[in-house]
């Protein structure tokens, strides 16, 4: 080989050493290359600091460690991606290049997913396909103000695909006017939205049970232990007021207090012959069970109806803890013509 070179076989291969080998650390070094002229190459090779630079004004690359001042107008390396009208499907740990839209924007998933609204339809209100860039909005619980109310618009596809819109974001704005609204992309309404799609609408408005005149959360019983009570049922009418003086009898069947604390009792009392005349509550802890019990106070249980006739009203109070009550009455002395009772009663909470 010429200019000085000189040939040496290595592993069975011509080499072509420049220089001296084995040099110190002080002197030069030999250069190896192949009979194709490639550099050959052993062991680390240390390569120094390299520059990129702009190809039309050479200006550096500018690249910074965390953290650090860059300069006001940097020259930086430009990321690209690539557009694809139709999206190629990858397999698993295969390399993908970002993708982006005809516009440049990069393309992203579940945009929404951490945008939220405090109304949504269909649960709130109804949105309605209308055309390719417009969605009619009805059976709102409150007024839109404005646009900025406008949240995210989501497009379930009817190939089991979805695209969300969200306002603001990517190029995205939605706008609404008399309860139509449009889909703006990089200021031109878009035309992807098609009938056979389902919709999801997110709207922002006031807080759900916030009442703003209080600043505070409304709070609703839907059903209030007041709201619970009986319409007005009939217990006996003309019922003799006992059978042998003296001896309670039964008036009309036990009550049944479930649910309840509070009984009224409407007692419309025919005095005729009788004398004596008392109406009183026995409690009971098991339907149709033999054991009755009177209250430790007679006044809480035991009603004096006298020796005329009288429609007066009574209220027993359980407390939830009078499963059943009985009514019962007597009378001293009945005379030619007993006494009757015709009674009403009404249960409730209090």
């Amino acid at each position: 080989m010429g200019d000085g070179g000189r040939e040496q076989p290595i592993n069975g291969k011509p080499v072509f050493i420049y220089g001296k080998e084995n040099q110190t650390d002080t002197e030069g070094k030999a250069i190896k290359v192949d009979s194709e002229g490639n550099l050959i190459l052993t062991g680390d090779v240390e390569i120094g600091a390299v520059e990129n630079k702009d190809g039309t004004t050479d200006n550096r690359q500018s690249i910074k460690v965390d953290n650090a001042t860059a300069t006001a107008t940097p020259t930086v390396a430009l990321v690209g991606g690539i557009y694809k009208a139709t999206e190629d499907t990858y397999d698993d740990n295969d390399a993908s290049p970002l993708h982006t839209d005809s516009n440049g924007n990069l393309k992203v998933t579940g945009g929404a997913s951490s945008v939220g609204a405090e109304y949504t339809s269909p649960s709130d209100f109804t949105a309605t396909y209308t055309s390719t860039s417009t969605i009619t909005l009805s059976s709102l619980p409150f007024t839109i103000s404005d646009s900025s109310q406008l949240v995210y618009v989501k497009q379930i596809l009817s190939g089991n695909t979805s695209v969300i819109y969200v306002n603001g974001s990517g190029g995205v704005t939605l706008s609404v006017s008399s309860n139509v609204l449009t889909v703006y992309k990089s200021g031109a309404a878009i035309t992807a939205l098609a009938s056979g799609d389902a919709y999801e609408i997110g709207i922002n408005a006031q807080k759900k049970a916030f009442d703003p005149s209080t600043n505070s959360n409304m709070e609703s019983t839907l059903n209030p232990e007041y709201a619970h009570y009986t319409d007005p049922e009939l217990l006996v009418t003309a019922s003799d007021i006992v059978a042998t003086t003296t001896v309670y009898k039964d008036q009309g069947a036990e009550i049944d207090m479930t649910g309840y604390n509070t009984l009224g009792v409407f007692v419309k009392f025919t005095v005729n012959d009788s004398a004596t005349n008392t109406i009183k509550l026995l409690a009971k802890h098991t339907s149709a069970g033999t054991e009755e019990f009177v209250q430790e106070t007679a006044g809480d249980y035991i009603k004096t109806l006298g020796d005329a006739s009288i429609n007066i009203y009574y209220e027993f109070s359980t407390n939830h803890n009078i499963p059943i009550f009985q009514i019962q009455s007597t009378a001293t002395t009945v005379g030619d013509t007993e006494g009757t009772l015709e009674i009403y009663i009404t249960k409730g909470n209090k």
